[in-house]
């Protein structure tokens, strides 16, 4: 299985990183970032992103693989 990403991938690699940058209160921020996912993104979109998260690891800070734990 290639680990290049297309365009819509690294447009989700690119919004879940934002995402945890800009948490303004740094407590908990998995919690805080999952929160956010769950409101606004779609189960397809989860899906996605847990398949990126396997496939290229480095490609999603720490946080966002700690939220996908609990998403």
């Amino acid at each position: 299985m290639s680990t290049a990403m297309d365009y819509q991938q690294r447009h989700l690699v690119k919004m879940a990183n934002q995402i945890a940058g800009s948490i303004p209160v740094r407590d908990d921020v998995p919690a805080q970032i999952c929160h956010h996912m769950r409101q606004f993104w779609t189960p397809v979109m989860h899906k996605s992103l847990r398949q990126i998260a396997t496939e290229t690891p480095d490609s999603l800070c720490l946080d966002v693989h700690a939220a996908l734990e609990n998403l």
